[in-house]
């Protein structure tokens, strides 16, 4: 079975996030890359979609408050459903991404009870201690051989492949599986979305720019706290 056929986008986000070490990578903003995959699922629910207005902001608007009947997506949801009220107006996707700052410990938890990750505590300098999450190997590599089969132009687009490059290319992510100078570029013009029409939805191919520029915007390390490779 493909990988991402069993997890959703932030899942796997989260468990690429996770290298053999088992700890999460540094300068990817974890706190920005699971709550932007999170939205990025709720559109391809159908129950969010992002704009971007004519200064470049991005906005997420309720579509559907139906819950889709998996905890670790109708959580999102809820937040988006309380932020937004009856309104149908959208509201600021950064500001919404604020108030999923546990995205990223939610889903490592999800994945950890499910077998994509395994719990290790340990210790740093035989004292300290700190918390290794092991990702489920096999899991993990499929993800990294559809990531850059795309790269190279060997897998054809499909939603969730173009969403996840408009994560991974503008976080750093993709630097951790992807050096070749012309797979790169090609990443690139798939999170600017220059080569999403025709090989994906109209929804997508609507989202992948604005998801982009909100993860490119975002900054910083996000509170990772280890090495890893």
């Amino acid at each position: 079975m493909e990988a991402h056929l069993s997890l959703s986008l932030p899942d796997q986000i989260v468990l690429l996030l996770h290298g053999p070490t088992g700890r999460p990578f540094v300068g990817v903003n974890r706190n920005v890359v699971t709550p932007a995959a999170e939205a990025a699922e709720l559109v391809m629910h159908g129950r969010a979609q992002l704009s971007r207005t004519a200064f470049g902001t991005v906005k997420i608007g309720l579509l559907d408050r139906t819950p889709i009947g998996v905890e670790a997506l109708d959580r999102p949801l809820s937040t988006l459903v309380g932020r937004t009220g009856h309104t149908p107006k959208p509201i600021s996707l950064y500001s919404w991404m604020t108030q999923r700052r546990t995205a990223f410990e939610e889903h490592r938890w999800s994945l950890n009870g499910r077998g994509y990750l395994q719990y290790r505590p340990d210790k740093m300098l035989g004292f300290i201690p700190y918390d290794r999450y092991l990702p489920h190997n096999a899991a993990r590599q499929t993800l990294i051989g559809e990531f850059t089969q795309l790269a190279r132009g060997e897998r054809e687009l499909n939603d969730r492949l173009a969403l996840l490059v408009a994560i991974a290319y503008p976080s750093g992510l993709y630097r951790q599986f992807v050096s070749d100078r012309g797979q790169s570029r090609r990443l690139k013009h798939i999170a600017k979305g220059h080569l999403l029409e025709g090989a994906v939805s109209a929804a997508v191919a609507a989202t992948g720019a604005a998801i982009a520029g909100a993860v490119g915007g975002g900054g910083g390390d996000g509170g990772g706290d280890g090495g890893g490779g």
